[in-house]
């Protein structure tokens, strides 16, 4: 019997360019094309001036995040936030497995959940979106169980997300406020035989939408999935063990949903589609972009970055994956896609080890560029609405923090 035993990835998929037969240009730095009725934008400039720029405010407008404090104040792997009608917002956590609701002064309200398999229990708390009336929805990726709460706390329902049959993983990438999932789909099967140590691929993996209502499921189609490396491979009692690790500087498939439809994107480019929930094609969306080169620098900071905190065997297994497997010339363009609340794409530059900052490009529904925005390092946003970015940050002593940030928009 083969066996695979996978060390957690992100998803990613391949972007498909299309042939434009005709080109608008607007005063942006942005030329808008036509093909086959799909709209294809290919962004030489930002629409923002250097004054009317987005950036976040010059300090968090709320912290929440304490070592010792009452204990909704300890956070432990915040996973995803929403904000409701109020102001107030709930956080969930796949640590701690639970929901927490605080005020938008940073009140704590209540906290229900806890881990386990029962009705209001969670054991791999990942999404969570505030839907109408401010029911909170969520989705629980090792039960495969979607959950309904009211917006004081209490358990409303549940439903199990309905995939494929055959062995794999489903991982429900966003959760839309009218109940939509978008998941990505990766079965687990290699008809050539167990992969040799070191051998870097990419698995198919399919992204699939499964409506609000019902249990109609659309394909939007098949991509190349996460770049990975094998790190172990040989026989166990019983057939053939495989340990399987994120590539160094790997490729991935992003997906990310909301109000302006499902984006996809190879983070080998700066190219990004845009997929109707029916699973049609519409539009495509690049950047101007230069790769950042990989360099024996750069390479030695990220390595000193993965050995930071790992513990004696995983410094091993850290050090053998830098030093035995092979390293892309360049860094992929993107690492992270998220949709705000108005429908804009956030697309989160990949990360340059060492740098003190992280920068998210910012598109329209569209996919028209309009600017760059910088974050704190450490932060990593949860939910945008309109005015605010709420997200996990953690500091200098790795405690965990949930701030809100003012997002400031200049008059144009």
């Amino acid at each position: 019997m083969f066996r695979l035993n996978l060390v957690p990835c992100l998803f990613v998929v391949l972007l498909l360019s299309a042939c434009a037969e005709s080109a608008d240009h607007d005063m942006t730095g942005s030329a808008m094309r036509d093909s086959a009725g799909i709209q294809v934008v290919e962004n030489a400039g930002p629409a923002w001036s250097t004054d009317s720029g987005w950036r976040l405010g010059d300090a968090p407008l709320l912290d929440i995040g304490r070592l010792d404090g009452p204990d909704e104040t300890q956070l432990f792997q915040v996973s995803a936030a929403a904000s409701l009608s109020d102001g107030s917002f709930v956080l969930g956590s796949f640590g701690s497995h639970d929901l927490r609701r605080f005020t938008a002064d940073g009140e704590h309200l209540w906290t229900v959940g806890r881990e386990g398999e029962g009705p209001g229990e969670f054991v791999g708390l990942m999404r969570l979106v505030a839907s109408a009336g401010d029911t909170i929805l969520t989705y629980d990726f090792r039960q495969r169980r979607f959950s309904r709460f009211s917006p004081d706390g209490t358990f409303l329902d549940a439903r199990p997300l309905e995939g494929p049959s055959e062995a794999g993983f489903a991982f429900v990438e966003s959760l839309l406020r009218d109940g939509t999932a978008v998941y990505t789909w990766r079965a687990f099967s290699r008809d050539d035989g167990p992969p040799a140590e070191g051998e870097v691929r990419r698995d198919t993996l399919s992204v699939q939408v499964l409506a609000a209502a019902g249990d109609t499921v659309y394909e939007l189609g098949l991509f190349p999935g996460d770049e990975t490396v094998v790190l172990q491979s040989g026989e166990v009692e019983g057939g053939h063990g495989v340990t399987i690790g994120s590539a160094p500087f790997g490729r991935s498939t992003e997906v990310a949903g909301g109000v302006s439809g499902i984006w996809i994107g190879d983070t080998e480019r700066f190219e990004m589609m845009r997929y109707a929930p029916d699973g049609r094609l519409e539009a495509i969306a690049r950047r101007a972009f230069e790769p950042v080169v990989v360099d024996d620098a750069l390479i030695e900071r990220a390595t000193a970055e993965d050995l930071e905190d790992a513990d004696d065997d995983r410094r091993q297994a850290i050090r053998r994956r830098w030093e035995n497997v092979p390293i892309p010339p360049t860094l992929p363009a993107y690492e992270d896609m998220l949709v705000d609340r108005v429908g804009n794409l956030w697309v989160q530059h990949f990360e340059i080890p060492g740098a003190p900052e992280r920068t998210w490009s910012v598109f329209d529904g569209g996919g028209a560029w309009l600017g760059d925005v910088v974050f704190p390092d450490r932060f990593r946003p949860l939910d945008i609405g309109d005015d605010y970015v709420l997200g996990r940050f953690g500091d200098e002593l790795d405690v965990e923090h949930v701030q809100i940030w003012e997002l400031v928009k200049p008059a144009s």
